[in-house]
């Protein structure tokens, strides 16, 4: 009787890994649809073509694949959001940007966030990152200190810079907040958009309305604050005395 012939390393290694990446593919869409609590790891196995053991084998626990999931969802950000951010860092380490610079910039980090995170194909990544927002786990951590710390240091400071405000670093991060939830409100809130719009999904077409609207909002909002600071700038007294430390 004849051996069966042995698989090759490298193809062995090459099933390996999509087995994996077939497990963390299906990881994002149940994991954003229904939690880390509410995904269970035999659904998850179903829709990824896989044996349930497999799961215990490639991440040692469904809390291991979650973390997979956040690891493989932070590597697609920083391929798309950091070069926009660190070119922002990098116009305001100076701290001598013209204030037409400055705008242009706050433009196209508030469009560029926007496109993140409305198109349908990242539908499943903002559900999970909107979940760790209202319900935290260890996985927001990762989220802030690679990603969601370092733009909202960027809209926190472009605002800064741009309308002269001084009135502290808890105002400032507030007002950088008020921002970014006009831009996440899109995704949070997508139901009422699309049922007050008529629109049945946020197609290429529609993303590309959306982000014309939330570009010039987020250029309002700053020209407003500025002309504010130059008509009645706050006073000593009036500032914030919070010395809380910010992150």
């Amino acid at each position: 009787m004849n051996a069966r012939p042995q698989a090759s390393p490298d193809l062995d290694a090459r099933r390996g890994e999509a087995a994996r990446q077939a497990l963390i593919d299906a990881g994002i869409e149940l994991f954003g649809r229904r939690g880390l609590e509410g995904a269970t790891t035999r659904d998850i196995a179903r829709a990824a073509g896989q044996n349930i053991a497999a799961i215990p084998y490639y991440f040692g626990s469904k809390d291991g694949l979650y973390l997979a999931v956040a690891a493989h969802l932070l590597d697609t950000i920083v391929q798309r959001a950091m070069p926009l951010i660190e070119q922002t860092e990098a116009l305001l380490a100076g701290g001598r940007a013209k204030p037409p610079a400055l705008l242009q910039a706050l433009r196209k980090l508030s469009g560029g966030l926007l496109m993140m995170f409305t198109r349908e194909e990242t539908l499943a990544m903002s559900r999970i990152i909107s979940r760790e927002q209202t319900d935290p786990t260890a996985v927001f951590d990762l989220f802030y200190e690679r990603a969601i710390s370092r733009a909202h240091r960027c809209l926190a400071g472009l605002l800064d810079q741009y309308t002269g405000i001084d009135s502290g670093p808890i105002d400032s991060v507030l007002r950088a907040h008020v921002l970014l939830g006009s831009i996440l409100g899109f995704r949070v809130a997508a139901a009422t958009v699309l049922r007050r719009t008529g629109w049945r999904s946020f197609g290429s077409a529609e993303v590309d309305q959306i982000e014309r609207v939330a570009c010039e909002h987020a250029e309002m909002y700053a020209r407003a604050l500025r002309r504010q600071a130059r008509k009645r700038p706050l006073t000593i007294a009036q500032r914030p005395t919070s010395k809380a430390r910010l992150r």
